[in-house]
């Protein structure tokens, strides 16, 4: 849980991150994400579109065991983030967790 939120924190200070769950379909249907992390409690029709999408596109998705609220407290936002794009990981090791 800890490397997941170092991950994340190192993603948006070198990396390139897009918050939300429309954006995260955009961008599993375009392929120009490198990862995709949704809240467990995200909606599951919008959680189906965005593996479905994914897949076709070759774009990995990550379940986050944490609630929208976590991502979000996690992803420093005063707001819930059901999901986040990871478009690019900067120096953070944020695509081993797709990995393991």
């Amino acid at each position: 849980m800890v490397e997941f939120e170092r991950a994340v924190l190192v993603t948006m200070k070198t990396g390139k991150l897009i918050f939300g769950s429309e954006s995260a379909v955009e961008a599993a249907r375009s392929g120009k994400a490198k990862m995709i992390v949704v809240a467990s409690n995200c909606p599951e029709p919008v959680k189906a579109r965005i593996r479905a999408y994914a897949a076709l596109s070759g774009v990995p998705v990550h379940e986050y065991n944490g609630s929208s609220l976590d991502l979000g407290s996690i992803c420093q936002k005063p707001f819930i983030v059901s999901a986040i794009t990871v478009r690019e990981p900067g120096d953070s090791d944020i695509m081993k967790l797709v990995q393991s």
